[in-house]
């Protein structure tokens, strides 16, 4: 996986613009990240839904979001964070039918996260050009991880929040009548309903960028599922 790694310098106390939480699966994720001039790292290489690795070298992928905030704060002058992509931006292209390898076998293939790694070898096979590859990756990078991104680290707050709504007023026990919800549950319904429109959104972003994808593999009898 393609790590990344930003270098800025730093005053104590002085606001460097990055939103942090810790999820269960992914660890420490950058959840926002302030544009310049108001966020030191507004012109850096991290983006949202990125993993936070390092500080300084200093391993901070496990440590407790609050504490990883702490410590850019206190540091002072050269800050370099190093970070990795999470958010998976996989698309699987199988062969079509008329289409096999000289053994006879009709294979499959995924294009990875990664445009620094090989291109997949069905696109050899099927005699892709590598600027094709280029162009496809990127349209998975600009179009569909951005709002993947986005429902991901909506996911991870909404976990955060329905954890506190069960200890806070779930216990209580009792029945809530329509007009009489607590202001926790109504906030815990509207992400909800948030949820549900990014993930609307994931699905047609994905939808539009496989009808792309197939218009440039259709010559070489491919297709993205």
């Amino acid at each position: 996986m393609t790590h990344y790694t930003a270098t800025i310098t730093h005053f104590k106390n002085q606001p460097i613009g990055i939103g942090l939480a810790n999820d269960p699966n992914y660890g420490l994720v950058i959840t926002s990240i302030a544009p310049a001039p108001e966020g030191a790292l507004g012109e850096s290489c991290l983006k949202k839904g990125m993993k936070l690795l390092t500080i300084n070298n200093i391993d901070v992928s496990g440590l407790p979001s609050k504490e990883v905030v702490k410590i850019l704060k206190d540091v002072e002058g050269k800050l370099v964070l190093s970070a990795e992509n999470v958010i998976p931006a996989d698309i699987t292209f199988e062969v079509g039918k008329h289409y096999r390898r000289p053994d006879g076998v009709i294979v499959h293939g995924t294009m990875k996260n990664d445009m620094n790694s090989a291109m997949p070898t069905i696109f050899k096979e099927a005699g892709v050009p590598s600027t094709a590859y280029s162009r496809i990756y990127k349209l998975i990078e600009s179009d569909l991880k951005p709002p993947a991104a986005d429902l991901r680290i909506h996911e991870i707050t909404l976990d955060r929040e329905f954890g506190s709504y069960v200890r806070k007023q779930m216990v209580k026990g009792g029945v809530v009548g329509y007009g009489s919800e607590s202001r926790h549950e109504k906030m815990f319904y509207e992400m909800v309903l948030k949820s549900a429109h990014l993930e609307r959104n994931v699905d047609l972003k994905a939808m539009e960028v496989m009808m792309q994808v197939n218009a440039m593999l259709a010559k070489y009898n491919l297709m993205a599922t």
